[in-house]
């Protein structure tokens, strides 16, 4: 009896000094494999959420490519769908794209979106072209007002809208009014949308010379996939039967 009142004290200390460091390291397995099962589940979901945003980015390339497709089957001529992989970072007015002279494209074919007008290419090599945007200072387009058929030139201004060169006759002109490309520049086809109206001022005292400033009618600053003309259809007025869908 001695004897076990002597050592039961300390088996009792053994055991549960054994079974505290079991638990302890039973705890620090299940720790650690809890640890890498959430590792294992967070890599799962970014992946999810990486599949999910380019599945998202497919349906809206999806989108403008349908667009662009019916604008191709309108009739402008002979077009080549591009994407734009480049764009001027100090003057912000030239856009590179991903199709060049092995694609039919060469300097001067149109750059349109299902908008509307977005450029001209300046320079092209093989299989990369250099577009000038119509916001470019030195870019000009021949123009026609909608309503009344007047013919006229806009320019850009280096900013985000145009300028209004000249047009012969400019005492209908009012914010909201449409111009349309007009064809005589031998650049752009005929009838293809250009900007809009935002503003008409007087120049000068009397209001001799107008001031007018005119919205693009294409997002130039979110160009993502574009239409090349690269042979143009002559004499096509599409004026008010335009109806290209607007692309994302």
């Amino acid at each position: 009896m001695w004897i076990l009142d002597s050592l039961a004290p300390m088996e009792k200390l053994v055991d549960r000094s054994s079974y505290g460091v079991v638990h302890v390291w039973d705890s620090y397995i299940w720790l650690v494999g809890t640890k890498d099962e959430n590792q294992r589940l967070k890599q799962e979901n970014d992946q999810l959420h990486m599949q999910m945003a380019a599945d998202h980015e497919a349906v809206l390339e999806a989108q403008r490519v349908r667009g662009l497709n019916g604008l191709q089957e309108s009739g402008i001529g002979k077009t080549l769908v591009a994407r734009v992989i480049g764009r001027d970072a100090g003057r912000n007015q030239t856009v590179t794209i991903d199709k060049g002279r092995a694609h039919g494209v060469k300097p001067d074919s149109a750059i349109i979106t299902a908008s509307g007008v977005v450029g001209r290419v300046i320079q092209s090599s093989n299989f990369f072209s250099i577009v000038q945007l119509i916001t470019d200072s030195q870019s000009a387009v021949g123009v026609l007002l909608e309503s009344t058929r007047g013919q006229g030139i806009v320019k850009g201004n280096g900013g985000r809208d145009l300028d209004l060169d000249y047009i012969y006759d400019d005492n209908d002109l009012k914010p909201g009014d449409k111009f349309l490309t007009s064809g005589m520049d031998k650049v752009y086809p005929k009838g293809l949308p250009l900007g809009t109206i935002l503003t008409v001022a007087d120049r000068r005292v009397g209001g001799l010379i107008k001031s007018v400033q005119v919205r693009p009618a294409a997002d130039i600053g979110r160009l993502e996939t574009v239409l090349c003309v690269i042979e143009r259809a002559e004499n096509i007025d599409f004026g008010d039967s335009f109806q290209g869908p607007v692309a994302p």
